[in-house]
C-alpha cells in the first residue's frame, strides 16, 4: 500500500537566534514540526516514480511526495522507534543575489533541517534542528527544539547561535514512560564549530506513537507553506536510527524506508510527473546508507 503524505541577502545580518527582525512572529512561533499529509494523486504519480524523471531510488511503493518534508523516513511499528541520530552542515542562504535575500515582494522564506522521531505516521513530532530563514531582506540562522503539538517551537537560549557552515550533530530519544503511561523524550543539538551543547527538558507527549525516524529538509507552516530558502546543498550524514531494539545506518532498515521528495502545488497536475514543481530532491544513500544529500530545486510554494 503506498501512503503518500504532506506535513505542518545583504551578507547574514544576524547570526544570533535573537536578532531583531528575526522571524519571532508569535514569541514562541509554533510553524515547525507539522506531520506529513495526502498529496493529491501522488499514488498515480508513484508508478512512475522509478521509471520517470524523479529520481526515486527505492521500490515504488516507497517513493513518497510532500508539501514541505525532503529526506528520509523509517517506519516501524508502534513503540518501535527510540532514538534517532544525525549530523550536518547548517547550509548557507544563496538566493539569486549570493547570500541575499530580496525583499522587493515582501518574503518570508524558510529551510528547516533536522531529525525527529513520528510525524510520518501520527499527528506528532518530536524534533530539532537548525534553519535558515529569508525573513523581508534579512538572512537569519538559528537553532531549535519542539515536541509538536505538545509545545511550539522553541529558540535554543541566545548564547548557543550558529553560522552557515557550523558542523551539526542531533539525537532524539526516547526516555521511557511516564507515571501516567505517556511516552517522554528529550533532544540534544551539538554545535561541534561553536563547541556548544543543548539538551532539551524530558518532555512527555500525549499521542506520540514511535512509529518513524526521519532526517529532513522542510519548507514550515505558517498561515500557509512558507517557501523553500534556496540555500547550498544538504547533506546528512551519520544518520542512524533504533528500530525494534536494531541500531543501524537509515538505509540498513531495507523495505522500511521511504524517500521523500517535498512538491509544490502543481505537482499533481503535471503529466508526466516532472522535478520542475519539486522543491527539493532526496539524492541517493551513500557512505553505507548512513548518509545523503538533498539538492534544493525551487521556493515553491
Amino acid at each position: 500500500m503506498i501512503v503518500v503524505v504532506i506535513s505542518l541577502g545583504l551578507l547574514y545580518v544576524s547570526m544570533s537566534i535573537d536578532a531583531g527582525g528575526a522571524p519571532r512572529v508569535v514569541g514562541t512561533p509554533s510553524y515547525h514540526g507539522h506531520p506529513m499529509t495526502i498529496v493529491p494523486s501522488s499514488q498515480l504519480k508513484a508508478a512512475e516514480a522509478t521509471t520517470g524523471p524523479l529520481g526515486c531510488p527505492l521500490p515504488t511503493d516507497q517513493c513518497y511526495f510532500s508539501y514541505n518534508w525532503a529526506g528520509y523516513a523509517v517506519l516501524g511499528a508502534p513503540g518501535s522507534v527510540t532514538q534517532v541520530t544525525g549530523s550536518w552542515v547548517v547550509p548557507t542562504v544563496v538566493g539569486s543575489h549570493g547570500q541575499y535575500c530580496p525583499d522587493g515582494q515582501r518574503t518570508w522564506d524558510s529551510t528547516a533541517v533536522w531529525i525527529g522521531i513520528d510525524g510520518a505516521t501520527d499527528p506528532t513530532v518530536e524534533q530539532t534542528g537548525t534553519s535558515s530563514d529569508c525573513f523581508y531582506g534579512q538572512v537569519d540562522y538559528y537553532p531549535w527544539f519542539e515536541y509538536y503539538p505538545a509545545e511550539a517551537e522553541e529558540p535554543i537560549p541566545t548564547a548557543d547561535f550558529i553560522l552557515p557552515g557550523d558542523h551539526m550533530t542531533a539525537s532524539v530519544d526516547f526516555e521511557g514512560l511516564n507515571a501516567t503511561g505517556i511516552p517522554t523524550f528529550q533532544t540534544t543539538l551539538t554545535d561541534l564549530t561553536q563547541k556548544w551543547t543543548f539538551s532539551s527538558p524530558v518532555t512527555a507527549v500525549v499521542g506520540a506513537l514511535q512509529e518513524s525516524a526521519e532526517w529532513i529538509e522542510e519548507s514550515p507552516y505558517y498561515m500557509g507553506f512558507l517557501g523553500l530558502t534556496d540555500v547550498s546543498l544538504v547533506t546528512f550524514f551519520d544518520a542512524t536510527a533504533t528500530v525494534g531494539g536494531t541500531t543501524g545506518s537509515f538505509a540498513s532498515f531495507g523495505p522500511n524506508v521511504i524517500w521523500i521528495l517535498s512538491v509544490d502545488y502543481q505537482f499533481p497536475y503535471a503529466t508526466p510527473p516532472t522535478l520542475y514543481y519539486a522543491k527539493a530532491l532526496p539524492l541517493r544513500p551513500e557512505w553505507g546508507g548512513s548518509a545523503f544529500s538533498l539538492e534544493w530545486l525551487s521556493s515553491g510554494p
